[in-house]
Formats: structure tokens, C-alpha cells, sequence
């Protein structure tokens, strides 16, 4: 009973850690979306490597809070038979019940919040690239040798010159 009780307060305090994280997360996307609106490339640069290094964080907690409700799992048995964190939940004291389903919950809300952030950055890192790709057709056929007319009428070979232009005029 003590481990179950000492396993409860460590979930607790995991997914308290992963909802601080998440915050940070939803903080540094909405950062790197305002850059990428303002165009400020450096600025996307940091706040992509700040989100990089709260996404290792919560691999950690992530991976911990696995290990924990296993462990939970393992000792509740048939009490949480799906293993699942909620049923998980259920079996816990009334008090540290209704913390970590309200830090489930608030949890949740982050993730949806985050999910919404990251398609909205994904669709501006799209037109962006669009953009440039767009940008880089251009100054490529600006810069392919185009098929030229001699004087005599025939047709000038294309690797002979840079010049769209007609060789009479």
C-alpha cells in the first residue's frame, strides 16, 4: 500500500511535469508561428530549438509515467485490468482522484492546443517552401538557354547562349 501510495504521488507530480512542459511547448509554438508570419528566420530558428529541447523533456517524463503505471499496473492487477492511466486513476484515493483526472484533463486540453499550433506552423512552413520553390523555378528558367532565331530563320542551338531574345532585332 505505501508503494502504491508513493507510485500515485510520483504520477502526480509526472503529470504536473508533462503539463508544464506542454505549456512551454504551446509557449514556443506560438513563437516560432509568429516568426514564421513576421518572416524573422532567426527567431525561428531559437524557438524551433527551444521546442526541440522541451520535446526531449517530455519523451523523459513520458517514458517515466509509462514505467510508473506499469508498476500501478502491476500492482492493482485486476482493479485497472486495461492498464490504461484513467482506469488507472480510479483506483487511487479520493483526494489524489480528482488531482490527477483534473491534471489529466488540463493535459489533454495542451495536447489538443499543441496538435492545432503544429498544423497551423506546418501549413505556414508549407507556403513558405512554396514561395521559395516558386522563387527558384523562376530564377532557374531565367537563367536556362532558350531556343533563338538566326537571321536566316532557322533555329539557334540552346546551349549556345544565355539570350531569349531574337538575334534580327
Amino acid at each position: 500500500m505505501m508503494e502504491q501510495t508513493i507510485l500515485f504521488n510520483e504520477l502526480t507530480n509526472l503529470l504536473t511535469q508533462e503539463n508544464d512542459i506542454h505549456q512551454n511547448l504551446i509557449d514556443a509554438a506560438q513563437e516560432i508561428n509568429n516568426s514564421a508570419r513576421g518572416n524573422d528566420v532567426d527567431g525561428m530558428k531559437r524557438k524551433c530549438s527551444i521546442f526541440d529541447s522541451h520535446i526531449c523533456g517530455l519523451e523523459k517524463a513520458e517514458e517515466r509515467r509509462i514505467d510508473i503505471c506499469d508498476r500501478l499496473h502491476q500492482i492493482l492487477g485486476e482493479a485497472a485490468p486495461s492498464g490504461r492511466i484513467i482506469s488507472i486513476i480510479e483506483q487511487s484515493e479520493p483526494e489524489t482522484r480528482t488531482r490527477l483526472k483534473a491534471l489529466r484533463a488540463a493535459l489533454m486540453e495542451r495536447v489538443e492546443k499543441l496538435k492545432a499550433l503544429n498544423t497551423s506552423n506546418i501549413v505556414l512552413f508549407r507556403e513558405a517552401l512554396g514561395s521559395i520553390n516558386a522563387s527558384v523555378n523562376m530564377i532557374k528558367a531565367s537563367t536556362t538557354p532558350k531556343t533563338g532565331y538566326r537571321h536566316k530563320g532557322d533555329f539557334k542551338p540552346s546551349g549556345s547562349s544565355l539570350s531569349m531574345f531574337n538575334e534580327v532585332v
